[in-house]
């Protein structure tokens, strides 16, 4: 095995970081439609990925364009990542 392939980073780790950006991308249009894009925001980083009664609220009253968010993508991203991760942890020099 050579020096590249042993230190190579594993494209899991940059598909879980896909998936993340994009969950973010996602939870910022959809929860900007309610108190603008940085109204609120101490309350909003919460519902990245967890359903707290402040994003229960906030989907009660969000009407736009944008599809109501879910953490899907989030914890795809996570899994993904962790996976990465390991794979990277698995290269090792023993």
């Amino acid at each position: 095995m050579s020096e590249d392939d042993r230190n190579a980073t594993p494209p899991a780790i940059y598909v879980g970081l896909a998936f993340c950006m994009a969950a973010v991308a996602w939870w910022f249009a959809y929860y900007a439609q309610y108190g603008g894009a940085f109204g609120l925001l101490g309350l909003k980083v919460a519902c990245i990925g967890f359903a707290t009664p402040e994003c229960s609220f906030f989907q009660a009253n969000i009407r736009g364009s944008v599809p109501r968010y879910v953490p899907v993508l989030w914890y795809a991203g996570m899994v993904t990542l962790a996976f990465g991760v390991w794979q990277l942890w698995q290269q090792r020099p023993k």
